[in-house]
C-alpha cells in the first residue's frame, strides 16, 4: 500500500522515538514518507544518531525547534506519565492548522486540551507494535468527525496496517487492552509453546522453529481462509487424535479463556486508571 503523501512543505514532528514511536516513524519510512519530512524529539542520544543517519530532524530538547517552525502533524509518543508531567512545554509549537495525535494509553482528549491549549484539532490512536512492519492494527477516535484531519490520520496510519475508528472514547479502554497491548499477550505465548517443546525433548533451535513457524502459518491461514477461528480449529481436531487430546487438556474447566479475559480485564482498569 503507498503512503499517504506528505507535501514538500508539511513537516510531522515525533515526540518519543521509544518503542511506539520508533514503530511508527519505522513503519513511515518504510512506507515512503521523506526522512527530511519528519522531525524528531527524544533525550537518547542513540536514538537520534539512527534517525539522524536516516535523514530525520532530530533533536534532544524542544528548545532546539525555534517556534517559527510550523507543524502539519504533532505525534506525542510519550508515556502517559511523562506526558502529564511535560507536555505543556510544546505548547509553543502548535498552531490552529496542527493535528495533534496522540499515542498515549488513557489519556483522554480533554485532558490533552486542556494541557495544550492551541491544539484546535485533537486525534487519539491506539497502534501496536506490528506496524513496524506494516501489520499494526490502529484505531483512532476524534471528537469532531472533521474530514480533513480524519482523512489525514488515515492516510498515515493506513500505510501501517489496519486502521480503525471507534464513537466512543470509552472504546478506547478496550481497544488498548487488546489490540494496543495485545501483541505482549501473543509473544508470552510463543514464549510457552517454545518452552513447550523444549519441555517435550526437541532441540532447542527445532523447538523454536516449529512452535513460531506454526503461529505464523496458523495467522495467515486466520486471515485468507474464509472459515471463522472455530471452523479453522474444528478442521484439525479428528475425534480421538492427537489434537482432541491436546485441546481438552487446554480447555478443560475453561481456566485458559478466563485467565486471558482477566488478563484484557486487568489491562483496560489500568487504561481507566491512566486517564
Amino acid at each position: 500500500m503507498k503512503a499517504f503523501e506528505i507535501s514538500a512543505e508539511s513537516k510531522i514532528l515525533v515526540v518519543g522515538g521509544g518503542r511506539m514511536g520508533a514503530a511508527i516513524i519505522n513503519g513511515w519510512l518504510t512506507k515512503g514518507i521523506a526522512a527530511e519530512s519528519i522531525y524528531l524529539i527524544d533525550q537518547n542520544q542513540s536514538v537520534l544518531d539512527g534517525y539522524q543517519a536516516q535523514g530525520v530532524n532530530t533533536f534532544s530538547s524542544v528548545d532546539q525547534i525555534s517556534v517559527s517552525e510550523s507543524f502539519s502533524v504533532f505525534l506525542l509518543a510519550l508515556k502517559p506519565q511523562v506526558i502529564l508531567k511535560r507536555v505543556g512545554d510544546f505548547n509553543r509549537l502548535i498552531n490552529k492548522d496542527t493535528c495533534l495525535i496522540s499515542v498515549a494509553a488513557g489519556v483522554t482528549v480533554n485532558t490533552l486540551r486542556s494541557l495544550m491549549t492551541n491544539a484546535k484539532h485533537i486525534i487519539r490512536v491506539m497502534p501496536n507494535t506490528p506496524a513496524m512492519v506494516g501489520k499494526g492494527v490502529l484505531v483512532g477516535y476524534a471528537q469532531e468527525q472533521e474530514s480533513a484531519f480524519t482523512n489525514l490520520v488515515e492516510g498515515l496510519f493506513n500505510s501501517l496496517g489496519k486502521f480503525y475508528w471507534v464513537t466512543s472514547e470509552e472504546h478506547m479502554h478496550s481497544v488498548t487492552a487488546i489490540s494496543g497491548s495485545g501483541p505482549a499477550y501473543v509473544f508470552y505465548f510463543a514464549q510457552c509453546f517454545i518452552e513447550s517443546a523444549k519441555a517435550l525433548g526437541l532441540p532447542d533451535a527445532l523447538a523454536k522453529d516449529l512452535a513460531l513457524e506454526t503461529l505464523i502459518g496458523s495467522s495467515v491461514l486466520i486471515d485468507q481462509s474464509i472459515d471463522d477461528v472455530i471452523k479453522l480449529r474444528e478442521n484439525v481436531t479428528s475425534p480421538n487424535g492427537t489434537t482432541q487430546a491436546g485441546l481438552e487438556a487446554l480447555m478443560a474447566d475453561d481456566i485458559f479463556m478466563e485467565q486471558l479475559l482477566d488478563c484484557c480485564k486487568a489491562a483496560k482498569e489500568r487504561s481507566i486508571q491512566l486517564s
